[in-house]
């Protein structure tokens, strides 16, 4: 027997067993490998959102201690006022 007789369909069988393969494994593991890649895209911009809202609470909490610092300064003031009348 001739070895190109051998070769054309052990490639043959080599190409359906490639592609069953391709279908079986690797494609599926390409569809998980996807959507992986969109979940942490989706984890990123939650992340980025969470840090802006934080960052504005930080900012407004700032704002709120500032204002009570005041109001506790007012109502001491009013108390010596009080005190001394």
């Amino acid at each position: 027997m001739e070895w190109t007789a051998i070769i054309g369909p052990v490639t043959a069988l080599l190409t359906v067993c490639g592609v069953a393969f391709n279908y079986g494994v690797i494609k599926p593991l390409q569809a998980s490998i996807d959507d992986l890649r969109n979940l942490i895209a989706d984890t990123r911009k939650y992340v980025e959102k969470t840090e802006e809202k934080r960052q504005g609470m930080e900012t407004r909490l700032t704002r709120v201690e500032e204002s009570a610092k005041q109001a506790h300064l007012r109502l001491n003031d009013l108390a010596q006022e009080v005190h001394h009348d």
